[in-house]
């Protein structure tokens, strides 16, 4: 990788905060979160207004959230800047003899509609989330079954360790069989007190 490249792909990285991807047809690719932003160099001695824009023709078939194009400071006065901001087309100007200093973007990219390819990268990666929140709130689910049941168990042992340890209950004695109340007096004998008690009245 030559030096004004390198410096391009260290500004995105370290300036920018994106993460550089590699190198596919000429096109430097970065991420940016879920986006992929493509940086077209065009790093020539001498510029012709035809060859600029048919650089910016390629990278309006790019499948990225983001294009750019980078040039070298010679190439500035071959660029319409309301051209640029209308297609969405961001302009970087990379000037080696300034090291890292010499990096500047002098025209933002808009974000563009995602690709069908970005947009299945993005389902992608909603569809791993939610799974791993699903996996989440499952284990939680099961650590709280697990310790109610763990309760209920340990509250059963102790219930039938407290009932073990009781002391047995002395079994009541039974009780003596009641006396049968005293028989009345039967009708002979009440005749027989009377006769002994008439005979005493008529003796007397």
């Amino acid at each position: 990788m030559d030096l004004v490249k390198l410096l391009l792909v260290r500004y995105f990285s370290e300036t920018l905060g994106m993460r550089y991807v590699g190198e596919s047809g000429g096109v430097v690719w970065f991420e940016e979160g879920l986006n992929r932003v493509a940086v077209l160099p065009y790093f020539a001695e001498v510029y012709e207004e035809a060859e600029v824009y048919k650089r910016v023709g390629e990278l309006m078939g790019a499948a990225a959230a983001k294009v750019y194009l980078a040039v070298l400071p010679e190439a500035s006065p071959f660029v319409d800047p309301r051209y640029f901001k209308n297609q969405g087309v961001g302009l970087v100007v990379v000037d080696p003899a300034k090291g890292p200093d010499g990096v500047e973007i002098k025209i933002f990219a808009k974000p563009r509609p995602a690709p069908a390819a970005d947009l299945g990268r993005v389902a992608e990666s909603l569809k791993a989330s939610l799974a791993e929140h699903l996996d989440v709130q499952l284990k939680k689910l099961e650590a709280s079954l697990y310790e109610k049941l763990r309760r209920y168990v340990d509250e059963k042992i102790e219930e039938m360790r407290r009932q073990l340890l009781a002391p047995a209950r002395p079994e009541a004695a039974p009780k003596p069989p009641e006396a049968p109340p005293p028989a009345p007096p039967s009708s002979v004998a009440d005749n027989e007190w009377v006769r002994i008690l008439r005979s005493r009245r008529r003796e007397g």
